[in-house]
């Protein structure tokens, strides 16, 4: 089907709050030296990294008090179409702690758990919006959320032809891993996680990504590291590696999520092979120099393009 925008499902969201500190020791009384909120959540940043790439954004989530009620309106002050499904619990707070060496420490809190009629909204509207689209899954699961959550969202609109992009971790991870989403992004511990052994080579991370997609999805990608990123295109391959070049990044959260809006970017303007994961490695690299997880912007990616050295591996 064609796809003219992104529709992004975040049952977990969040605000992200970024501290700068000059050093983090446990037991001590710190002074931050600067503090910053950011409407956040895995499904946020690939909305956000969407609309910087110049396409079509929607976003459907879970959102609750004055915290839910800001994290929605700096989402649509970004463009983005936001669906909010209300919560009696207050939206979460995700803590960014940089030190002076640059060393960061993530602190995220649990997600309340949606009664099951939220949920049933929440499917609802998924329904509602993902005519014409593509459906990027992507983030953690609430407490109270069953693991295969996921799993039944893309069972529902595969019969409507939607294609689905899967981004989790852990359980929910591992049941998705078996669903037939059209890629599934992961990183190397995920990775590991699903093979069940240590991957130590570029030759054993392919080999591993070949054997989840024989559960059922159809490509996958991994962000790993020094080593960039991989993707399996499809069942049959082939098999790249994009490597951006070294940079001086301010943070590292939110790569893997630009790097996911990359490849949905490329499925809106039909990119395959080299291209596609081209893009999503430039989208990734731009996040790490980007004011905030998400908000990277399209000149940088522009000329980030050339930089990235990508090879097929088989």
């Amino acid at each position: 089907m064609a796809v003219s925008k992104i529709v992004c499902v975040s049952a977990n969201p969040a605000m992200d709050r970024r501290l700068r500190v000059e050093s983090l020791i446990a037991g001590e009384v710190i002074r931050a030296k600067s503090a910053q909120g950011f409407a956040g959540g895995k499904a946020a940043h690939v909305a956000m990294a969407i609309r910087a790439l110049g396409g079509t954004a929607a976003w459907i989530g879970f959102l609750g008090g004055a915290i839910g009620q800001e994290c929605g309106r700096q989402l649509e002050d970004l463009g983005i179409h936001v669906v909010t499904i209300p919560s009696s619990a207050s939206t979460r707070v995700n803590l960014e702690i940089i030190d002076a060496t640059g060393k960061i420490t993530e602190i995220l809190e649990p997600g309340n758990a949606p009664p099951e009629d939220s949920q049933r909204e929440l499917v609802s509207a998924i329904r509602q919006q993902c005519q014409d689209a593509l459906l990027v899954l992507s983030g953690s699961l609430p407490a109270g959320v069953r693991d295969d959550f996921y799993v039944s969202i893309i069972e529902i609109v595969r019969t409507l032809g939607v294609p689905t992009f899967v981004d989790t971790s852990g359980p929910p991870l591992r049941v998705s891993a078996a669903a037939h989403a059209n890629l599934v992004k992961i990183n190397r511990a995920e990775a590991e996680d699903l093979a069940g052994r240590s991957l130590k080579s570029v030759e054993e991370t392919v080999a591993a990504m070949q054997e989840i997609i024989k559960r059922g999805p159809e490509s996958v990608a991994i962000t790993a590291g020094e080593e960039g990123l991989i993707w399996v295109e499809g069942r049959n391959g082939p098999a790249w590696q994009a490597r951006p070049p070294r940079l001086h990044a301010v943070s590292t959260v939110g790569c893997g999520d630009a790097t996911l809006a990359g490849f949905a970017s490329a499925a809106l303007q039909g990119l395959v092979g080299e291209e596609a994961v081209r893009l999503a490695a430039a989208c990734g690299a731009a996040n790490c120099l980007a004011p905030a997880p998400g908000r990277i912007e399209l000149v940088r990616v522009r000329a980030l393009l050339p930089q990235i050295e990508v090879q097929r591996l088989a």
